[in-house]
């Protein structure tokens, strides 16, 4: 599906006899899970932070260490309106924060997935993982010095300067289908190490939960610098390497633009164009519908009528990624054997969509966690996404595409929070539950085109059995 200048074919990649594959596996496993919980679980525990400082300011009795709050008591019913306010301001500021790191990560995603093809993969591996010590470190002196929350758009910046999360998923993946075999079995590797990152982040939400209820955010942060930095030693010193022919290619922005976005526009027959796009499409609305969700949710939470704490929140979470990782992972296997990809990432989005709409409707703590059950299979739709178009890829490109779904999903969080955070903000004070149906409709439209995709390649598979009669 590529120019015909590789003699490998697009789901194959010669690695050297003797290459350590369990030491692959494992340290970019352990690499991955540690930058999860130091840079996916922060941002909850941002948004913990900043309800914390604008609550002491509206009420004046909060310390902004997560234990002390005023939502739900009986003396404040009069300063409803307030309580919305905190939560919009919390809502728009977490938003304006994302959009700054994003807007840098947008054009970083697209330089340095590229690279990855030629310099190799530790290297986009370690640049986000600096970018992340930066951005925590910043945030621990916000909090210790009690700075000004608005300087956490430098420190935003700064993460979004080293290509944020999205150049950490180029890494990833490429990684994973360097070391993993062809066939159903990427899928499954790519669903586990999708899944690992999720279960870090459910995890890692719930230790962080304890300790700013024990010891505040500043010391919940401190560990975030602990982590960051183990995290660049494990990949520094014991990751191996899958790129055995690295070579400098200067290419301008324009190259770049180019190689990333070539699978769609200008690459291969127009049939492999289409099945680009439609896979494509498959991957940013499952991810639109799922990456706004985890700091609207904080918010959600913390507010009436649930008025939870950093513990119960970090409880929810773990509650909420470990049964997806796990019930979606095996989903996948026992399924595979039975029923297309495709037909099963459209089982995982009406699962999603079953728990979107639960969501949207609910008003006590314990249905809150009827959500998760009902959802349980939402987390397969995505990895099965990133699998399809990465069997279409030959291996030297593997690193330009996942810069292209990495900068999709750039798109994806900005319009994802920039979407929800103002539906959420004008529906707030009516029925805040409009927000959650808002991303089951989005869900829907994956499953539409999951069935694209799948009429599209039963149909060019039939052309090519007519061909061979």
């Amino acid at each position: 599906m590529e120019n015909q200048e590789e003699e490998l074919t697009p789901s194959s990649k010669i690695l050297p006899s003797n290459f350590p594959y369990f030491r692959a596996w494992l340290v970019s496993g352990i690499s991955v899970v540690l930058y999860t919980v130091a840079g996916i679980t922060i941002s909850p525990v941002i948004t913990q932070y900043v309800e914390a400082k604008l609550r002491e300011e509206v009420f004046g009795s909060s310390k902004s260490n997560g234990t002390i709050r005023t939502c739900g008591n009986s003396t404040l019913t009069k300063n409803d309106q307030l309580e919305q306010g905190i939560q919009e301001e919390v809502s728009r500021l977490t938003l304006y924060f994302a959009l700054v790191g994003n807007s840098a990560a947008f054009f970083m995603s697209i330089f340095l997935g590229p690279l990855s093809d030629s310099l190799g993969r530790k290297i986009i591996f370690l640049i986000p993982m600096f970018g992340i010590l930066v951005k925590s470190l910043f945030v621990t002196f916000i909090i210790y010095f009690k700075l000004n929350i608005y300087y956490m758009y430098l420190a935003y910046g700064i993460d979004g300067l080293s290509g944020k999360n999205f150049v950490m998923l180029v890494a990833t993946f490429a990684y994973s289908v360097d070391v993993a075999k062809p066939g159903k079995s990427r899928t499954i590797a790519l669903t586990i190490m999708e899944g690992c990152m999720a279960l870090a982040a459910g995890l890692g939400q719930l230790g962080a939960g304890y300790l700013i209820r024990s010891t505040g955010f500043f010391y919940t942060l401190v560990m975030f610098d602990i982590i960051s930095a183990l995290e660049i030693a494990v990949v520094f010193f014991f990751l191996p390497e899958t790129v055995t022919n690295k070579q400098w290619r200067n290419s301008s922005l324009l190259g770049s633009i180019k190689k990333v976005f070539g699978f769609y526009f200008t690459d291969g027959t127009l049939h492999d164009r289409l099945c680009y796009v439609i896979a494509l499409g498959t991957f940013f609305f499952g991810v639109v519908t799922t990456l706004g969700r985890t700091t609207l949710e904080t918010i959600y939470q913390l507010g009436e009528p649930f008025c939870w704490n950093s513990v119960q929140i970090g409880y929810y979470g773990a509650f909420r990624l470990t049964a997806l990782v796990l019930f979606s992972t095996a989903a996948v296997k026992i399924l595979q054997p039975y029923f297309q990809d495709e037909t099963i990432a459209i089982i995982s989005t009406i699962s999603a969509i079953a728990g979107l709409i639960f969501e949207g409707v609910i008003n006590t703590s314990w249905l809150m966690y009827l959500v998760p059950v009902l959802g349980v299979l939402g987390g397969a739709a995505i990895p099965i996404s990133r699998a399809i178009m990465s069997e279409m890829t030959l291996p030297s490109r593997q690193g330009a595409l996942f810069a292209s779904i990495a900068v999709i999903e750039t798109i994806c969080t900005s319009a994802s929070n920039t979407l929800y955070n103002a539906v959420y903000n004008a529906t707030v004070e009516y029925y805040k539950g409009i927000v959650w149906f808002n991303m089951a409709g989005l869900a829907f439209i994956d499953i539409i085109f999951f069935l694209l995709y799948k009429w599209q390649y039963n149909k060019n598979t039939d052309s090519e059995m007519d061909l061979v009669t």
